[in-house]
């Protein structure tokens, strides 16, 4: 179940792409997409262990969160 912010950002994702490319994208596509990203990650971080945190690592929800940012942060500096 997603809290009321994670709901609100997710309107407010899909109504800025509907205002930014005229496409429709439902939070079900969003969160799918962001399962898709979790899944690559999971799949890529165990091959550089010393810069990805691999996900089976983590042991709570703010873990993976961590894990997501600092693949975000290399990926941003790469």
């Amino acid at each position: 179940m997603l809290g009321r912010s994670e709901s609100e950002w997710l309107d407010q994702l899909a109504a800025g792409i509907f205002a930014e490319t005229g496409a429709k994208i439902s939070r079900s596509e969003i969160v799918r997409a962001a399962v898709a990203a979790l899944r690559e990650l999971d799949r890529v971080a165990p091959m550089n262990p010393s810069r990805l945190l691999p996900l089976t690592h983590c042991k709570t929800g703010a873990d993976l969160v961590v894990a997501g940012l600092l693949a975000i942060r290399l990926a941003a500096t790469s």
